[in-house]
C-alpha cells in the first residue's frame, strides 16, 4: 500500500501541471440530420437512440444522455460500465475489476429491464456478463435513455437502453484512390490493478470503399483497495473487430461486421476468495452483422435502415467453494454452451411536413442449449470424496421476439413539439420436452404445464415539449412496458460459487406504466435538465432467497419506483465550468411494503473543469458522492456508509510539443485521490456470510492512470 499511496502522490504532482480544457466537451463532428422538419432553434446534439433514427435531443421528450468519444477516452480503460457511472441516475454493481451490471431507476441490468444495443441492434444473451464484451477503445459514443422505451425496442426496455456505436474508418469513402493506414488508437496504464491496454487500427479508405480492422488487448492483475489486494480480480482480454462498408452512392451504404472476443476474469464479487473462487475461463464471442443504409429514399421515405445479425457466446466457468462445515471443496466446472442469438430489422422514416414518421419490424431469436456440469468433492486430506460426471444440467429453450413499431413527432411550431409511439411484440417461449438429469418431480411437473408461453404486449408512449420561451422547455411521458421472463428465468438453474439458482416455469410476464414530468433550462451560460418519474408495475419478477444461498425468480406482487434526476452545466468564466448531477430513486413492493432491494440512495457527481485554449491543456477535478444506504430489505442487503470520492484528471493535445503527434491526446488521472474505503450501494452481496472486502465488494483505492488516444 506504501507504494500505491506514493504512487498517487507523484501522480497528482504531475497531474497538476496539466491544466486545460472545457467540461465534458461535446462531440463535434456528430451528423446533422439531413431533413429534420421545421422546429425551434436548439441545441444541435444529435441521438440515434431516441427514435431510431437521427434526431436531436432537445426535441424528444425522453431523458437521454451522451457519453462522445472525448469522454469515454479521458476515463480508465477498464470497462464500459464505469463510464456510464458519468451519466446521471446510472449507477455501478460491481463483481469485478471487468465484470458488473449498471443500475438504471432502482434496478440491474442483470434483471433484464434494460436493453443493450451495439450499432442499433440487440445485444443480449448474457445479461450478468454482457458488458464485459465491450472494449471502451472499440466505442465512439454511447447513448443511454433513462426510463421506458418498450414503444420503440420491445421486451425489457422497462427502465432504459443503452446504445453502443462502435468506430468506422475516419474519411470520405467516395474519394479517388484506395488508401490504408495503420495507426496506434489507444494505449492505457492503471496503476491500481498494473493494468495495460491497448487497440491497433488499420485504416482504409476510397473507391466508395471503408475499412477498419482493429485488435484490443487489456490485461490487468488483481487490483488494490485501500484494504489491501483483492483476489481474483485480475483479468485478460483479447477482441478483434472489421468492420467494412461500401457506399456505390453519398446516399447508399452496405456494411459488413464481425467480432471474435475472449475474456478471462475472475468473479471477485460475494463471498469471494478464499471461501469461494469463480472465474469466467474463458467467456467467448463470436457475431456477425450485415447491414445496409439509404437516404433519400423517395419522395416519400427519407431513409431506410436494414440489418440481420448472429452471435455465438460460449463460457467455461469453474468454481471452487470451500464454505462446507466438515471442510470439503467443491470444484465445479459448468459449460455454458451458446446462447446463439440472432436477429434482424427493417425500418423506415418519413418526413410529412411537420411530421417525422418512424415505423418498422424487428426480430430477435434466443437458441439456448442446456448448461453442462461436472462437480468434484475433496476432504481436508485431499482425498475424493464423490465425482458427478459432465451432464446436462438444464433443459434447452428457445424465445422469440417478434415486433412492430410506429413512432410519431410532430413539430406544429416553436413552442410545441409532440410525440405519439405504439409497438405490438409477440413473444414465444419453447421448453424442451426432455427432461435434464436428475431434474426433481415437481420441477418436471411445472415445465410440463409450460412448454409453451406465448406472450403478447402493445406498449405505448405519448411525450410532449413545451416551450414557452426559448430558455425554458416543459416536458412531459406517458408509457407502458413490459418484461417477458427470461430463458434462464423459465429453465436455467446452476451453482455459481455458493449462489444456487432454481428455474420457474410458472413465471408471468411483467408490465408498467410510467409517469415523467421534468423542465429543461437553455440559457448561454446554464444548461440544466429535470425530470421526476413514477413507475407502476405489475407481476413484479424478482428473485426471492429461499435459503441464504438459494433463489428463484418469482412473480412477488406489485411495486412502484419513483424518484428524480438533474444534471447540467454552468459556465462560470469562459474557460471554467462547473459539471453536476444527481438522482434518487426509493422502490417499494407495494404488497409486502418492504423495500425494493439494491436500490442506491441519492447520490451524484460534482465536476470543475478548466481551459486554456492557447496552451491546449485542461485539468478537471470531480467529487463522486454518494448517501448512506439505509432503506433496505434485510433478507437481501446490509446497511452501507456514504462516500465522496474525488479524482483529478488532466490532459493536453501532442501536436503543440512535435507536429508528427498533432494527432494524440494524453490524459493523466488519479482517482480515488484519499485512497477512500467504500463500497458502491447497488454491489450484490451475501448477507448469509460476514462482511468482507469481498461481501460486498470494496472499490479501488488510489489508482494513476495515463491514456493516450488518437484524435477524436
Amino acid at each position: 500500500m506504501t507504494n500505491v499511496r506514493r504512487q498517487g502522490q507523484v501522480a497528482a504532482l504531475i497531474v497538476s501541471l496539466f491544466l486545460g480544457g472545457r467540461l465534458f466537451a461535446q462531440t463535434d463532428d456528430a451528423k446533422k440530420d439531413e431533413t429534420p422538419p421545421p422546429a425551434p432553434p436548439v441545441k444541435e446534439e444529435i441521438t440515434v437512440t431516441g427514435t431510431r433514427f437521427e434526431r436531436p435531443i432537445d426535441l424528444t421528450p425522453q431523458s437521454i444522455s451522451v457519453l462522445p468519444s472525448e469522454t469515454i477516452h479521458e476515463r480508465p480503460m477498464w470497462n464500459v460500465q464505469s463510464l456510464l457511472e458519468d451519466v446521471p441516475g446510472i449507477s455501478f454493481s460491481r463483481t469485478g475489476a471487468v465484470d458488473g451490471q449498471i443500475v438504471i431507476r432502482g434496478f440491474s441490468s442483470t434483471d433484464s429491464r434494460m436493453v443493450l444495443f451495439v450499432d442499433g441492434d440487440r445485444f443480449r444473451g448474457r445479461v450478468s456478463l454482457e458488458y464485459s464484451f465491450l472494449d471502451p477503445n472499440e466505442i465512439d459514443r454511447m447513448e443511454i435513455i433513462r426510463g421506458p422505451a418498450a414503444a420503440l425496442y420491445g421486451a425489457d426496455a422497462m427502465n432504459g437502453v443503452v446504445n453502443a456505436i462502435t468506430h468506422r474508418a475516419s474519411g470520405d469513402p467516395l474519394q479517388k484512390g484506395f488508401s490504408l493506414r495503420p495507426r496506434l488508437y489507444a494505449f492505457g496504464v492503471s496503476s491500481t490493478n498494473r493494468m495495460g491496454a491497448t487497440r491497433l487500427e488499420l485504416q482504409g479508405v476510397g473507391n466508395g470503399f471503408d475499412m477498419l480492422l482493429a485488435g484490443n488487448y487489456r490485461t490487468a492483475g488483481n487490483y488494490d483497495s485501500p484494504h489491501g489486494e483483492i483476489p481474483n480480480s485480475d483479468f485478460t482480454i483479447r477482441s478483434f473487430n472489421a468492420r467494412i462498408g461500401y457506399s456505390p452512392t453519398a446516399t447508399r451504404r452496405f456494411e459488413v461486421i464481425g467480432k471474435l472476443a475472449n475474456v478471462e476474469t475472475g468473479r471477485a464479487n460475494a463471498p469471494g476468495a478464499p471461501l469461494v473462487i469463480t472465474r469466467n475461463d474463458p467467456l467467448q464471442e463470436e457475431s456477425l452483422r450485415l447491414a445496409y443504409t439509404e437516404s433519400q429514399v423517395s419522395s416519400w421515405i427519407q431513409d431506410v435502415e436494414a440489418s440481420v445479425y448472429v452471435r455465438d457466446m460460449n463460457t467455461i466457468i469453474r468454481s471452487r467453494t470451500a464454505t462446507a462445515a466438515n471442510g470439503n471443496v467443491e470444484y465445479r466446472d459448468t459449460w455454458v454452451i451458446g446462447p446463439t442469438v440472432s436477429g434482424g430489422k427493417l425500418l423506415a422514416r418519413s418526413v410529412l411536413g411537420k411530421s417525422v414518421l418512424s415505423y418498422g419490424v424487428d426480430l430477435y431469436n434466443e437458441n439456448v442449449p442446456p448448461f453442462e456440469d461436472e462437480v468434484r468433492v475433496v476432504n481436508k486430506a485431499g482425498n475424493p470424496v464423490s465425482l458427478s460426471p459432465r451432464a446436462d444440467r438444464i433443459r434447452a429453450v428457445v424465445q422469440t421476439d417478434a415486433g412492430a413499431l410506429v413512432h410519431n413527432d410532430w413539430d406544429p411550431s416553436p413552442q410545441w413539439t409532440v410525440s405519439l409511439g405504439g409497438r405490438y411484440d409477440a413473444v414465444r417461449t419453447n421448453i424442451d420436452p426432455k427432461p435434464a438429469p436428475g431434474e426433481s418431480p415437481q420441477l418436471s411437473a411445472a415445465f410440463a404445464r409450460n412448454l409453451t408461453a406465448n406472450d403478447h404486449a402493445l406498449t405505448g408512449s405519448a411525450g410532449v415539449i413545451f416551450r414557452p420561451v426559448s430558455a425554458l422547455h416543459f416536458v412531459g411521458n406517458v408509457s407502458t412496458a413490459f418484461r417477458t421472463p427470461t430463458t434462464f428465468d423459465k429453465s436455467g438453474s446452476g451453482v455459481v460459487g455458493a449462489l444456487n439458482t432454481l428455474p420457474n416455469a410458472d413465471l408471468k410476464p411483467e408490465s408498467s406504466k410510467t409517469y415523467e414530468a421534468g423542465a429543461r433550462v437553455r440559457l448561454a451560460a446554464l444548461n440544466v435538465n429535470l425530470t421526476a418519474f413514477r413507475s407502476e408495475y405489475e407481476d413484479l419478477l424478482q428473485y426471492v432467497f429461499l435459503t441464504p444461498v438459494t433463489r428463484q425468480r418469482q412473480n412477488v406482487g406489485r411495486a412502484t419506483m419513483q424518484g428524480f434526476e438533474l444534471d447540467g452545466t454552468y459556465e462560470i468564466t469562459k474557460t471554467l465550468a462547473c459539471h453536476f448531477n444527481a438522482a434518487n430513486v426509493r422502490g417499494t413492493n407495494t404488497v409486502t411494503h418492504v423495500p425494493v432491494p439494491y436500490v442506491p440512495p441519492l447520490n451524484g457527481q460534482i465536476a470543475l473543469r478548466q481551459n486554456w485554449t492557447k496552451q491546449h491543456f485542461w485539468t478537471e477535478l470531480t467529487d463522486r458522492w454518494s448517501r448512506d444506504k439505509t432503506r433496505i430489505d434485510p433478507t437481501q442487503e446490509r446497511r452501507t456508509d456514504g462516500y465522496h470520492v474525488f479524482s483529478l484528471y488532466s490532459g493536453t493535445d501532442l501536436g503543440r510539443f512535435r507536429p508528427e503527434l498533432k494527432a494524440y491526446r494524453l490524459t493523466v488521472g488519479v482517482e480515488n485521490l484519499t485512497d477512500k474505503a467504500y463500497r458502491l450501494p447497488a454491489s450484490r452481496e451475501l448477507v448469509g456470510f460476514p462482511v468482507l472486502d469481498t461481501n460486498p465488494l470494496l472499490e479501488p483505492g488510489r489508482s494513476l492512470t495515463i491514456n493516450l488516444t488518437a484524435e477524436f
